[in-house]
């Protein structure tokens, strides 16, 4: 793979004459139908509260100083539609010193199987997660938690270490106010960037790992480096692409690791084998390369940008459920990417104009 190119070109200066900003409005309703769905903003709170009301009633678990608040995507309001977990993060204000992860996890697998059932209930190596069939196979996964002060000073949390024993640190409460910072920052258009990059690493890579929290970590690094810069939600995407590319690169081709916004001098630790990582670097490096291009074309290739517009975002859930893709294409373009012919247009053509209504 070729390092990804450095410029800037998606920058605040970027200009198209005095023209409206290319596809301004397909990026609008693309933002739209990444939104989570009505059933998932209703599921995710009844969840979290149900596991948290069994957690909290637990005399142990009370004694330990149990606090559990919600973290995740969904609490960030990053999350992008279907959305199948929600996190409850079981703080231990109080926990014993001498009690192990193993020791921790356990106990949360007993009182939530107590209530819940074994059928729902999958030991995680960090987290308990409880299947919630009746709610769209949404789950929530329970992770305990207990304070930990870093080497700079900073107040932050460890919960158990995946696949070995011992504690990894993290602070996803500070990740929550990077969030609000940031998008304040960025005049309210880091969040909707952010869940695009989400949908683009779902388009590009479907299940694999690494997930979509590597690629929120490495967007607020590249909204930090000064690198992304824009004035319209189309600019900020495409520059953040780009950027987002570069830091994965950096950290899984380059071997340099991927830093961790929320505590100084750490890292985070990516789920997923190398080869996969790699794949995800490469993904977004030339889906940057491409989206520039895109985004740079004159009016006169505003099909074509479209078409690739389309191909990186994907398919998500559309309104009846079914797959359907999140960029759609101005009306006077077919879905090929060709500047649609009204005069020669009929009934039953193969080749066909872009625009649908599945989203509603």
């Amino acid at each position: 793979m070729s390092p990804p190119v450095s410029d800037r070109r998606a920058s605040v200066d970027h200009q198209r004459g005095d023209s409206v900003p290319l596809l301004t409005t397909q990026f609008q309703e693309s933002r739209r139908r990444v939104e989570p769905t009505a059933d998932d903003k209703a599921n995710a709170p009844e969840a979290h509260l149900e596991v948290r009301d069994v957690l909290t009633a637990d005399p142990t678990l009370k004694k330990w100083g149990l606090d559990p608040i919600l973290i995740g995507s969904y609490a960030r309001d990053v999350s992008i539609r279907r959305m199948k977990d929600v996190d409850v993060f079981g703080r231990l204000w109080d926990v014993p010193d001498d009690v192990e992860p193993d020791e921790l996890l356990g106990m949360f697998e007993e009182v939530l199987t107590s209530e819940f059932g074994a059928d729902r209930i999958a030991r995680q190596a960090r987290s308990i997660q409880v299947g919630f069939p009746d709610l769209e196979g949404l789950y929530v996964d329970a992770v305990p938690a207990r304070p930990w002060t870093s080497p700079a000073g900073e107040e932050a949390w460890q919960l158990p270490k995946r696949g070995e024993d011992g504690w990894q640190a993290t602070n996803p409460e500070r990740l929550t106010e990077l969030k609000t910072e940031l998008n304040a920052d960025f005049n309210g258009l880091y969040v909707p960037v952010v869940k695009l990059l989400r949908q683009t690493r779902r388009s590009l890579m479907g299940t694999r790992k690494p997930g979509g929290l590597t690629v929120e970590i490495a967007a607020v690094l590249a909204f930090q480096s000064g690198e992304v810069a824009g004035a319209t939600l189309s600019d900020l995407y495409v520059s953040a692409l780009r950027q987002v590319g570069t830091e994965l690169y950096n950290a899984f081709v380059l071997g340099l690791g991927l830093d961790d916004p929320t505590l100084d001098g750490e890292q985070v630790v990516v789920r997923g084998d190398d080869a996969d990582k790699a794949d995800l670097a490469a993904a977004f490096v030339d889906a940057g390369e491409r989206a520039q291009s895109a985004l740079d074309a004159s009016d006169d290739d505003k099909c074509q940008s479209a078409k690739t517009f389309r191909d990186i975002l994907g398919k998500a859930v559309d309104d009846q459920g079914d797959q359907d893709y999140v960029f759609p294409m101005p009306d006077d373009c077919n879905i090929d990417g060709t500047r649609k012919d009204f005069a020669r247009v009929r009934p039953g053509d193969s080749t066909i104009a872009g625009g649908d209504r599945r989203f509603g």
